[in-house]
């Protein structure tokens, strides 16, 4: 699950970009405020599986001009 760093997400109204691995945490920063935050790995995961933690992709646009 290394490749979350660098992903942003929104979890508790806050939208969150993992910056680190930091053991048995994820290194996160609050978009928003520059706080860091610090995330239990498994609490986290679980989140995400559950739904309560929602991947923000950036699209890319394909247009041709």
């Amino acid at each position: 699950m290394n490749k979350i760093i660098g992903k942003q997400f929104v979890i508790s109204g806050m939208t969150i970009e993992v910056i680190a691995d930091d053991g048995e945490t994820w290194k996160t920063r609050n978009v928003t405020t520059k706080e860091v935050v610090k995330f239990n790995k498994d609490i986290l995961d679980k989140a995400i599986k559950l739904g309560k933690a929602e991947e923000i992709v950036a699209h890319e646009s394909n247009e041709n001009s």
